[in-house]
């Protein structure tokens, strides 16, 4: 009986981005790549994920048939060429883009990644915890950590073929409740309050000059200029942001940027140490 749940409701509609080691997780001989594509749209419909799909698959291609690149390519899936010769260099190729894609796609957004690999549980599990969807297809003998970052895992005879999930990921208890909450006190509206009105009784509107001179010269009997203890207002307002404002959102982008970066350069430096350890 198939115990996984299905996608809850803010991402249904969500992007989802499958990122396919495809050394990992290689298309069984024999088997009909033309298919691929459509089958993992179906297993993700299935789990009632009905946003767009995007899929990219990693690897020497050279190693892969001429006809089989065809039909994963006529069939909408971004191969991308990676050399053979350096060590897990597909693994941190899909590192780079895939933290890089959530830079430009914010959550509520679902990851599914095609690969056995724990280089990637790290970054799984750090995604996750940006309310980041996971969703994992892996061969039979696969990392359990990478494993636990998941919150529906298939096998991957099963999803090429269209199949149903094996059951909800191990470490499916999410953060993003207390994420949720948490942001839900503060809203755009708060963050650039009212200016303060002077005493007087409440049903006197209190006029707030434009200290724009050419503004008050083109409206007849304008407000006079602003007084100098009054913080000016910035010209042209409705068609650019003040320089405190374009800094502020600069400053956001960053914060909200840093986290992934993060996460990127702790995943490339646990897989160089991997690499230097082997060697």
């Amino acid at each position: 009986m198939n115990t996984a749940e299905m996608a809850e409701g803010q991402y249904v509609r969500a992007k989802t981005a499958v990122w396919w080691d495809i050394e990992n997780c290689q298309v069984p001989k024999g088997f009909d790549a033309h298919v691929i594509a459509q089958n993992i749209i179906l297993a993700l419909m299935e789990m009632n994920y009905c946003g767009p799909v995007s899929i990219s698959a990693y690897g020497d291609t050279s190693g892969i048939a001429p006809a089989i690149q065809h039909a994963l390519s006529s069939t909408g899936i971004a191969l991308n060429h990676v050399p053979a010769g350096v060590k897990d260099a597909s693994d941190k190729k899909i590192l780079v883009d895939m933290l890089f894609w959530a830079l430009d796609n914010p959550a509520p957004a679902n990851f599914m990644l095609i690969s056995g690999d724990r280089d990637f549980s790290n970054a799984l599990h750090g995604l996750r915890m940006r309310r980041y969807n996971i969703l994992l297809a892996h061969p039979r003998k696969a990392s359990v950590p990478l494993i636990q970052a998941a919150t529906t895992t298939w096998l991957w005879t099963s999803l090429l073929t269209g199949g149903s999930p094996l059951s909800q990921g191990k470490g499916s208890q999410r953060v993003a409740n207390a994420k949720t909450s948490g942001n839900a006190t503060s809203s755009p509206q708060n963050q650039y309050p009212d200016p303060p009105r002077p005493a007087g009784p409440s049903h006197v509107r209190q006029s707030y000059p434009n200290p724009d001179p050419s503004w008050n010269n083109a409206i007849p009997n304008a407000a006079t200029p602003v007084a100098s203890n009054m913080r000016p207002l910035c010209p042209n307002a409705a068609r650019q942001l003040c320089p405190n404002a374009i800094r502020r959102h600069r400053q956001e982008k960053l914060a909200q940027a840093l986290p992934l970066l993060i996460f990127l350069f702790v995943g490339l430096f646990l897989v160089s140490i991997k690499d230097i350890a082997m060697f």
